[in-house]
């Protein structure tokens, strides 16, 4: 059952209102109806406009619609920051608009994450390009959150859960005749008013043609944030008539470095420029509905405070297409998508003036095809899913010679060389509805994955490297590089991997207050080409790093894919009238050959830092955990308006059960390491989220909203020694927030951080650019947080 967190139960003007891309007299995409009449019969009447593949009452989803994205915008620069109120969601911190979510624990490759149906991969060694950061919050109609136990239909090759995240999409228009027309206010003018006589645009949009069948809408947004001099500048127009539609969107965003709470200390490493824009065109009649969209992305620069590199440039161009009709047997979804990436890791110049460029081209193609098929005909209670899907990747990593540098020349180093990995899935789902009160849903899944990869090579491929004479005799340096890349290349490196996934659900719907739901998954991933192709070279290790913990990592060729069991329940209780609300679902999660990484040897880093170095294993885990959910209404009269609390909790707990126990070695060195294999195992998870709670009060009066947020995050003891990880004290943040819907304006207005608290995000990571540029291990320690920060943000629609 689709659910909105935190603010369900809006009207259906407030939604409009937020929903401020589109005009009052436009149509959104037209629906495609399951089982609809044949053909035949179309051709007399047209397909009634119902919602594609309504949304399954058999999932565990939090769908975040345009009301709850409108309320974050003032603040968010990054799409990850949109989630921030969905139950058991978190974020890795990293660059400004490149955070990585985190569902139950798990986050980045073992999420599967979709933009408009793309399926974009980091195309990075430090993941500094995950998928949502190719897409900007103000251009996100809406987001579904997939956790717990998952529809097979939902996303192959991630055990984590699925992110399905919808770009704004173009509206059609009505025929002129058929349109509402705009009736001018008479009186005197009123505060509150739908429109107020003085603005040039009262958001109906401009007719135009010979029969006034085309309709232009559009809107244009800005945001400021006092913290970090962050700017952000949107803006969408939509021209259509009753078949055609274009629709652009586009986006700009900047920020300074931010300070911290408490001395208001810069946080370096942490300032960016985005800029976004896409083009969609779409064409629908009769119940088919093409579309095509293409968008270009450009992040000349970004700033990773716990990384030991920056991004210097980011370029990327994505193309999908989309076709969705209705048959008289069922419905059709089917799209194709081609995403390019160029980007560039370096060094920004508050963290070292001198570059070390870092070459990233990424290349992810590929196919969906699902199709709904109801059998009302045959049981009236039925409906069977199908699909196929093919998503291909390519990968060139390599690092260019610096001249000057000895260590790094004379030639081009090949981290991943013509890397391919390619998967083909396909799925099979049976949702059945036996009783009123009794519903199941089944479904098995197959993905074959296959990869490869090209030979490597480091900066001198010789095995001895001359270093002059010395009385007369040659002297040389033994190059361990060039043995392991031969080690490397020697070996066969094809993998194929044949998976197999599964969901079995049961729902009990016991009246219209209470509903309960228990399943299984079984749910798997392959390596990526970084977890398996990374090779073990001295510099490289400490490059391939995407956990913001400053480690070296290595790959594993060897690497069996993950396979998570996971059984989850489900209890929801709500008031049929709509004044409450509330949802448990407690989970356990066991991983066979979860990929964790085992110590091997030490690294060193600024102000005589010693990180260890490690490669991706195969081990034993388990995660578990809860999340609770609920809204009430608190009081409503027609002079002050209505008065909402709503919040969750959410609690995970993760263990690897294999791990060798490195407590007593610290960062000692091999021989601790060799001999803590043959002691006692288990280490925590990394970057597991301690105890959190978010709780809001919601007032509304007409176009007016205010807003009491409350956060806490319990301190984070529970590590993993392995990865050397920090830990974090407990904090409690409160934000403030207010808007106001003005006819065809909004303002926004927000506090963050009231208190200016100083605090330390549980997965911020290590703070490496200040104790680099000081050369102080005193300096070393988490990434402090944001301080107190002002938000303003304006919205005219026209």
């Amino acid at each position: 059952m689709s659910r909105l967190v935190l603010a369900r139960g809006a009207s259906a003007g407030a939604i409009a209102l937020a929903w401020f891309g589109y005009a009052q007299a436009q149509t959104p995409l037209p629906a495609i109806t399951v089982g609809a009449a044949s053909r035949g019969a179309a051709a007399a009447a047209p397909r009634p406009n119902t919602v594609v593949a309504q949304p399954d009452k058999l999932q565990d989803a939090t769908v975040i619609g345009p009301r709850e994205i409108a309320n974050e915008l003032p603040a968010a620069a990054d799409t990850v920051q949109l989630l921030q109120n969905a139950p058991g969601v978190n974020w890795y911190e990293a660059g400004g608009v490149s955070r990585l979510p985190v569902i139950h624990g798990m986050a980045d490759d073992r999420l599967k994450i979709l933009v408009g149906g793309v399926e974009a991969t980091s195309a990075c060694a430090n993941h500094m390009n995950p998928p949502l950061s190719y897409i900007d919050p103000n251009n996100v109609q809406n987001i579904e959150v997939h956790s717990g136990v998952m529809p097979v239909s939902k996303g192959g090759d991630s055990i984590g859960g699925s992110i399905l995240v919808t770009p704004r999409q173009p509206a059609f228009a009505p025929s002129a005749a058929a349109a509402p027309g705009v009736v001018e206010p008479t009186g005197p003018f009123l505060l509150g008013s739908p429109y107020p006589p003085f603005l040039p645009f009262r958001g109906q949009g401009l007719r135009f043609g010979a029969q006034n069948e085309i309709l232009a809408t559009g809107a244009i947004s800005a945001f400021f944030r006092t913290n970090n001099n962050g700017i952000t500048v949107s803006g969408t127009a939509n021209v259509a008539n009753e078949h055609w539609s274009v629709l652009y969107n586009g986006a700009w965003s900047r920020a300074t470095d931010y300070h911290q709470g408490g001395d208001g200390r810069k946080v370096l490493s942490t300032n960016f420029i985005s800029e976004q824009h896409s083009v969609t065109a779409a064409y629908q009649n009769n119940g088919h509905l093409f579309s095509l969209r293409g968008a270009i992305e450009n992040i000349p620069y970004q700033g990773f405070p716990n990384q030991r590199m920056d991004m210097t440039g980011n370029r990327a161009y994505t193309a999908d297409a989309k076709y969705q009709g209705a048959y008289d047997w069922g419905a059709v979804d089917a799209r194709a998508f081609y995403h390019y990436v160029a980007h560039t890791m370096g060094f920004l110049q508050d963290k070292q003036p001198s570059n070390m460029p870092m070459n990233t081209i990424g290349k992810d193609f590929g196919y969906s095809i699902k199709t709904e098929i109801p059998f009302t005909q045959l049981s009236g209670r039925d409906l069977l899913r199908l699909g196929s899907e093919y998503h291909g990747f390519r990968l060139n990593d390599w690092w260019e010679p610096i001249y000057r540098s000895m260590m790094m020349g004379p030639l081009t180093f090949w981290n991943i060389n013509n890397g391919d990995r390619n998967r083909v899935g396909h799925f099979a789902e049976w949702e059945a509805n036996w009783t009123p009160q009794w519903s199941t849903l089944l479904g098995v899944r197959n993905d074959v994955v296959w990869m490869d990869t090209g030979n490597v090579s480091p900066y001198d491929p010789r095995a001895r490297i001359p270093m002059g004479m010395m009385m007369g005799m040659p002297m040389y340096m033994n190059n361990p590089d060039a043995i392991t890349a031969g080690i490397f290349n020697s070996r066969n490196r094809s993998r194929t991997d044949v998976n197999f996934d599964m969901v079995a659900k049961a729902r009990y719907q016991r009246d219209e207050t209470s509903a309960y739901e228990v399943g299984y998954s079984r749910k798997t991933r392959s390596p990526s080409l970084y977890e398996r192709y990374a090779w073990p070279v001295a510099m490289g290790t400490t490059m391939n790093n995407w956990f913001g913990d400053l480690n070296g990592y290595t790959g594993n060729m060897d690497l069996k894919p993950e396979v998570a069991h996971t059984f989850g329940v489900t209890a929801e209780w709500k008031d049929p009238r709509g004044n409450w609300e509330a949802r448990a679902n407690p989970y356990y999660t066991y991983i066979e050959n979860f990929i964790t990484a085992e110590r091997y040897g030490n690294t060193t880093g600024p102000a005589g830092l010693v990180f260890p170095v490690l490669q991706f294993r195969n081990h034993k885990a388990q995660i578990y955990g809860f999340d609770i959910s609920g809204r009430v209404k608190l009081w409503e009269t027609p002079e002050y308006g209505q008065f909402f609390a709503s919040g969750n909790i959410n609690y995970v707990f993760g263990r690897d059960f294999e791990m060798p126990d490195y407590t007593a070695c610290g960062l000692s060195g091999f021989n601790c390491y060799m001999l803590a294999k043959n002691a006692r195992k288990g280490d925590g998870l990394y970057h597991i989220m301690p105890l959190n709670a978010r709780g809001a009060i919601e007032h509304r009066l007409g176009g007016w909203s205010n807003v009491v947020e409350l956060q806490l995050v319990d301190s984070k003891t529970h590590i993993s020694v392995a990865r050397n990880e920090l830990k974090t004290g407990g904090y409690a943040l409160l934000n403030l927030r207010t808007a106001y819907e003005w006819g065809n304006v909004r303002f926004d207005l927000g506090l963050e951080n009231v208190f200016d608290q100083k605090y330390f995000s549980p997965l911020g990571g290590s703070y490496f650019t200040l104790a680099k540029v000081t050369n102080n291990a005193a300096n070393y320690g988490p990434v402090p947080g944001m301080g107190r920060n002002f938000v303003a943000g304006m919205t005219v629609k026209f």
